[in-house]
């Protein structure tokens, strides 16, 4: 299971390089306030995914058994709602 959540962990962070590079790409364009905003949104959930991805290639033998599936499934989510949000950046 933790390569499951390794994998989704690693597809999130390709999914948030992805939003920087549009973000950035749109604050050159327009220099909002609200794309600076979405930078640093970005920005701070790739860091998030990146910590998440280690944790799980290094310590997720240490996780309890019972909330394996609850990880697994947060990560699963998070892939879903940033695979929607980088189809509505790039449209």
């Amino acid at each position: 299971m933790a390569q499951v959540a390794a994998l989704f962990s690693a597809i999130n962070v390709l999914l948030l390089l992805a939003l920087l590079w549009i973000y950035g790409s749109s604050f050159r364009k327009v220099k909002a306030e609200f794309t600076v905003g979405l930078l640093f949104f970005a920005a701070l959930f790739l860091a998030q995914n990146l910590i998440s991805l280690y944790s799980f290639l290094t310590m997720f033998m240490y996780y309890a058994a019972g909330i394996t599936w609850i990880v697994l499934t947060i990560t699963i989510v998070q892939t879903a709602g940033l695979a929607i949000i980088l189809w509505t950046g790039l449209r």
